[in-house]
Order: C-alpha cells, then structure tokens, then sequence
C-alpha cells in the first residue's frame, strides 16, 4: 500500500552525507537518469527505476515540483516483474525436448549441454508471452531531519530500493533506523551514557546491532502489555514533533501478539488474535521463556477520534499496517488535481508524524525507566504479575 492508502507499512532510515543546493537542483534529473523503463514490448524478466508519487507510469521528473514538497522529496521505486510458474515452465521443457527428439531420432534421451539451451530457450519464450506484474513502493524523504520512510517491509523491495538510492546518489549513505539507533535519537543526554553501556553488540555491523540488541524490543513490549493489564494507559507527549509537550493520549496493546522462543524441537511461534481480556496465553508463553517479537499497537489522542494502529515489528521497529485518522481536505470540482495531491499529502504526512511522536514519547518513557535503578523492582512486579 501506498503512503496515501489509509494502511501502508513502513521502513525508517537515516541518511548520512549532504545534498548541497546545486546537487538539490540537480535532484529531478538524478532521479530521472534512474527512471523507470518499460518491458511490456519485451521478453525481459525484471526492470526497476523512480517514478513520480503523482504519476506511477512516468519516470521523467521533468520540473521539480514532480518530486518536492518544502523540504520533503517524494518519489516512487516501480518494479515491474514477469513471473513464470513451475508447472508451466516444466510442460515447455517437456515439448520442446519432445521436439527435439523427433528431430534426432537416434537419440534416446537429450544430453545435458542441450537440456539446458532447451531450458533457456523455453524460459525466454514464456517470458515474451507474459505480462510484467508491477509493484510500487513510495518513498518520503525529509531532507532537513535526513529520515527516510519507505514503504513496504518486504526484504526483496528493501533490497532493490537500497540498491538503487546508492546507485542515484552515490555521495550519501542509508543506515537502517534500528531500535538502539531510536532509542539514541529520543533520549536525553544524560542517559545516553547508560544505553550505551547496555548495547550488548561487540561491534558496530549493523545485524550485529540488530540482534544482539534484541532486548529492547522485546522488553518494550512485555512492559507495554503489563501497563495495558494494569494501568489507566494514559501517558504525555515527551518526544518531538507537530503534538504540543505534555499533551496526553492514551496507548496499549491489543488484537494480536506474536511470540517467539526455543523448546525441545527448536524455534517455536505463537501467535495469539483476535481481542484478549486477560492474555492468559500470552502470560502462559511469557512464563515458559518466550519473547515477544511483534504486537498491534493502539494510540488515541482522545475517546471519540479513529486513533493510530500498527503492527510494531520488535526486533527492528518497523511499523506494519500503519493505519492513521484520515482527514479528508474539502474538495472542488474545480480544483487543481495537483494541489489536491499536495493536500492531500501534507494531511496524511501530519497524522503520520503525530502517530510517530506518541510512540516515540512511549518509547523514552519506556528507556528512562529500563536504563534507572527502579528497572529491578519494576521487572520484579512483571515477573510476579506473570505468576499470578
């Protein structure tokens, strides 16, 4: 889904490196020498290039209005795909081997050599009969706070997307905004010392990051599920952003859990859905030594609005099915449809930031409790409230 979809999932990241203003001029041509090419009159299987966020088909990027939005750059990753099933691909081998045969009829079976031209051979021939699947991705860039968000969670589309910013912009550098990275982005100074000495990777790669860090995740979400059993959930707005400081709202945790953790056979999931009164399942894989690895979050600004929903990946704090209130600017028949885009994008990117500032204020409530010396007897009040 896209950015503007009222649900669309989404990798964070932060980029290193600057665009000075003659290389910010340059950014639609950048874009465009990129562009996305077409293979509907070809038999080629893949082809991946930027295209508009207005206009999916075009991969110009003519003026700069195309792919600005004040200090936001906003462009798509098109990935247009032919796909050839198995059992069809086998039944083509199987003809054009019987073809060939007929022609040899000396021959009992086809040598290996000529097996795999005849393989290729039917491969490309399917591929000029079938249709290119696409796939979108949209991209929003905000150039002053270098955070990037892109939209999807596929590892493929993350792959590719990656691939082909370094490949645009070859001065700057994406670093994936893990959950210790975000964690150092919202905390105050006087803490940072401490997270520092709780980062249990014995070097800096990024997947070493990444899981040996595991813990924070993890121990997010089990306080955030011991909170909605046993609190009001009502915290304040502690991080930046559009949301005024202080301001209440309310967050829990609610409509599906997934755990994970070892037992006798090897790596076990459970996945526990649907609305829950007392998550005695849950408690019950928590007592055994299971970890929370995902949970669907809820935040509301008050009782009557739609509120913010997500699926919070733990391990890299990613937000799947990032669903926001979706307010709607009055329209005219008589308006410009581009200015009805750029409404419409500025509404939907407010309701995305503030959804994003109360997870970053529950986030940083969440550190300066686990990185305090009260964390002992907080963890102890967990432990036996999963006793019970």
């Amino acid at each position: 889904m896209g950015f503007l979809s009222p649900s669309s999932s989404i990798c964070y990241f932060t980029i290193t490196g600057t665009l000075d203003a003659h290389k910010q001029a340059q950014l639609p041509s950048l874009l465009a020498e990129e562009g996305f090419r077409s293979i509907e009159q070809s038999a080629e299987e893949l082809s991946t290039g930027w295209v508009e966020s207005g206009n999916y088909d075009s991969g110009d990027f003519v003026t700069p209005d195309s792919c600005r939005r004040d200090q936001h750059l906003t462009f798509t990753l098109r990935q247009d795909r032919r796909r050839i099933p198995g059992a069809l691909l086998k039944r083509q081998v199987m003809l054009l081997s019987e073809q060939f045969l007929a022609e040899k009829p000396t021959l009992n079976f086809v040598p290996k050599a000529e097996k795999e031209q005849i393989r290729d051979r039917a491969r490309n021939q399917l591929l000029a009969r079938t249709l290119p699947t696409p796939a979108f991705y949209d991209v929003v860039w905000d150039t002053q706070q270098q955070l990037l968000r892109f939209c999807s969670l596929g590892q493929n589309a993350i792959d590719s997307f990656q691939g082909l910013f370094h490949q645009t912009f070859p001065g700057l550098r994406l670093q994936l905004l893990h959950p210790l990275a975000r964690a150092a982005q919202i905390l105050p100074e006087q803490l940072k010392p401490r997270l520092l000495q709780a980062d249990q990777a014995q070097g800096d790669s990024l997947l070493e990051k990444i899981e040996a860090n595991r813990w924070l995740g993890c121990d997010f979400l089990q306080w955030l599920l011991y909170r909605t059993l046993n609190s009001d959930s009502r915290y304040q707005v502690s991080a930046p952003g559009p949301l005024l400081e202080n301001q209440p709202f309310v967050a829990f945790l609610d409509n599906r859990v997934v755990l994970v953790g070892g037992g006798h056979e090897g790596m076990q999931k459970i996945v526990v859905a649907g609305p829950q009164d007392h998550y005695l399942e849950v408690k019950a894989a928590l007592k055994q030594g299971k970890h929370i690895e995902e949970a669907t979050l809820h935040f509301q600004l008050n009782d009557e609005d739609e509120g913010w929903k997500l699926t919070l990946k733990g391990d890299r704090f990613q937000f799947g099915s990032y669903r926001t209130p979706m307010i709607r600017p009055d329209s005219d028949p008589s308006d410009d449809p581009q200015a009805e885009l750029e409404a419409a994008f500025y509404t939907k990117l407010a309701a995305i930031e503030e959804g994003e500032q109360m997870f970053n204020s529950l986030l940083k409530g969440f550190l300066e409790l686990r990185l305090s010396e009260d964390w002992a007897t907080i963890n102890s009040s967990i432990t036996a409230w999963l006793e019970e």
